[in-house]
């Protein structure tokens, strides 16, 4: 027998994809279908950035990732205090400017992202 989910609202067959994690969170969990890449201006900063989001593990949630290692989780116990957005800080590595591109996720039933910012530390606002 196969077991069947709902993965990204499409339906995917556990025997056939290795690449989807079953873990057990008590919710069905979503994440992207493929990696997105947005390049723009930075709002505060000026500074040419890209954000690259890729599909994340049940259970992974949103996060940033800082210099290709350091993982910086999108939750209130990372924010730090700073003017006209929203900051993210773990290991005096700081994303800034997280708030609009975090409500769009939860606005599409996004849990699980994976998101890495080129160029600065600013989420991208093209």
């Amino acid at each position: 027998m196969r077991l069947s989910r709902n993965v990204g609202g499409c339906t995917a067959l556990q025997s056939l994809c290795h690449h989807i994690s079953w873990k057990p969170t008590g919710k069905r969990q979503q994440t992207l279908a493929a990696e997105v890449c947005l390049s723009g201006i930075g709002l505060h900063s000026g500074a040419a950035t890209t954000a690259r989001l890729f599909p994340a593990m049940a259970g992974e949630g949103r996060y940033f990732v800082a210099f290709g290692l350091l993982r910086i989780p999108a939750t209130i116990e990372y924010a730090v205090n700073s003017s006209l957005c929203t900051t993210l800080c773990r290991g005096g590595v700081r994303v800034r400017t997280v708030e609009h591109l975090l409500s769009a996720l939860e606005a599409c039933g996004v849990d699980n992202c994976r998101i890495e910012i080129e160029g600065g530390e600013e989420v991208t606002h093209g």
